[in-house]
């Protein structure tokens, strides 16, 4: 009878390789933590040292719910901001008014919170739910190539009192909460409280209400004839969507009734009888196509301003009021179709290039050719990876896709017209860089190319950089104070202040 042998010792792991098995379970997590460390690092070393312009103004709303003594919802009494995000970081204000801390060392806080929640988890969670219920998780390399392009392109908005990314983090949370929990009411609540909170933070995203209404209400496969309680539960999970936005919305509306006599729940940004704020933005973008807010000393006004020569002339020949309403301006349009949209073209390419990281630049005429071909690169390659999923035949089960699509579309082109600055682009800028992290197999598509589409590709992406490089230097040769130039080549400009 043979005997049987116990079987060999397996050798233990190294903390190596078990670090790297938990990182590779865990994508979610490895993300926060690895993408924490980064922007953790970057934002409490870097150079800015308080918040500015409209970040401090938010501190200083916040500081509004505190000034009777104690906390008073009643005190804020601003019409241009929603109540949320001062409420958020109002209690932080104390820290800072009771130990001496520093206000821009607490919203760096909340923008690494925001950067890891929106690049390591949100951002891929909602990739993985467009994809279906049985898609896999986004693996962790897809998380940081995602979290290392937002680094790259926006990492110093996140130490400022600012609701963009904020905003724009709740917009995908609630959409990913209707997509993730499609049979579960709580889904419609999360998602109603979460698209509320982002379109009190930026007011421009109301417009993205009715689309993310439908697509709380759509099913997520085709109805079979006679409904059933599949059917009834997405009305009601729309019921308890619209709960979750009165409940968000209903301070703004007590303070709209306490401070300015309206009973919109919405921010209002200007008195009943003053003018427009949203038409006065559209007003200015004739004459200006993109604007930029510095800190630094190498500029002489805060106020960074690229003039629009064709824009200008073409009020003057459309003879545009000072006073302008939006029915002058839709006559313009008609009748110079052609000029208008150009300028809303020349609007979104400078909305979409980015020369600086941050909302406050500390240097205007800084050499930023390194990240601007970094920028367009991903640009275009996020253009073509979006056009060839869209280029798959439509069925029922990807109209969710498309109204998440319009859904991050539709505030970038109320924006449009405006005075452009890029984080009114955020969504679509980011979108595009979801589809190079998430989407792109660029070695998978080199080694199944042909030599003569390698060639054809090189040359497309050639044309395109250098095109966008023209379109960007004809931009920058239009700054107000003195003419910016790209690169030393350029011929000088005279001129100085």
């Amino acid at each position: 009878m043979s005997q049987v042998l116990p079987p060999a010792p397996v050798a233990p792991q190294s903390a190596r390789k078990r670090a790297a098995a938990w990182f590779a379970q865990h994508p979610s997590w490895g993300a926060v933590v690895l993408l924490g460390i980064l922007f953790g690092i970057h934002l409490y070393t870097n150079r800015y040292h308080e918040n500015r312009y409209d970040a401090q103004g938010y501190w200083e709303l916040a500081n509004k719910y505190w000034s009777t003594g104690g906390f008073e919802l009643l005190s804020f009494d601003n019409i241009l901001r929603g109540y949320l995000f001062p409420l958020i970081i109002s209690p932080f204000t104390l820290l800072t008014a009771y130990y001496g801390w520093e206000p821009i060392n607490i919203t760096r806080g909340f923008g690494l919170v925001t950067a890891v929640l929106l690049f390591g988890v949100v951002g891929p969670g909602l990739w993985r739910a467009l994809r279906g219920p049985l898609a896999p998780a986004v693996p962790l390399g897809r998380r940081m190539v995602f979290g290392l392009l937002g680094f790259l392109m926006w990492r110093d908005y996140f130490n400022f009192a600012l609701t963009d990314f904020p905003a724009l983090l709740a917009l995908l949370a609630g959409i990913w909460a209707l997509l993730r929990h499609r049979r579960l009411v709580w889904g419609g609540l999360l998602a109603g409280i979460a698209v509320a909170a982002a379109l009190n933070f930026r007011p421009v995203y109301a417009a993205t209400l009715p689309l993310v209404l439908i697509l709380c209400v759509w099913p997520r496969e085709r109805p079979v004839t006679g409904g059933g309680w599949l059917g009834a539960l997405h009305w009601v999970r729309g019921a308890t969507f619209l709960f979750g936005v009165g409940l968000v919305l209903a301070p703004q509306l007590l303070i709209n009734q306490a401070h300015f006599n309206s009973n919109s729940p919405l921010v209002l940004t200007a008195p009943p009888d003053s003018p427009n704020l949203y038409l006065s933005q559209v007003h200015g973008g004739l004459f200006i196509q993109k604007y930029e807010t510095t800190v630094g000393v190498d500029y002489p006004t805060p106020s960074v301003v690229f003039r629009d020569a064709t824009g200008d002339a073409l009020a003057t020949e459309a003879q545009l009021p000072p006073d302008m309403s939006f029915a002058d301006y839709l006559a313009m349009a008609g009748h110079y179709p052609g000029p208008l949209l150009a300028l809303w073209l020349r609007h979104l390419f400078n909305g979409l290039d980015l020369q600086y990281p941050t909302p406050y630049p500390q240097a205007i005429f800084v050499n930023t050719f390194a990240l601007a071909l970094t920028n367009y690169l991903v640009l275009i390659t996020g253009l073509l990876v979006l056009v060839r999923l869209g280029w798959r035949r439509l069925a029922w089960s990807r109209v969710p896709a498309i109204i998440v699509l319009l859904i991050l579309l539709g505030p970038c082109a109320a924006t449009l017209p405006v005075v452009m600055e890029c984080r009114f682009l955020m969504p679509l800028h980011l979108l595009l860089c979801a589809m190079v992290a998430f989407g792109a197999h660029p070695l998978r598509q080199w080694r199944a190319a042909s030599l003569g589409r390698r060639a054809a590709g090189f040359t497309l992406y050639g044309l395109l950089v250098v095109g966008s490089f023209a379109v960007s230097a004809s931009t920058q040769r239009q700054l107000e104070a003195k003419p910016r130039l790209l690169f030393k080549w350029q011929e000088p400009v005279p001129g100085s202040w």
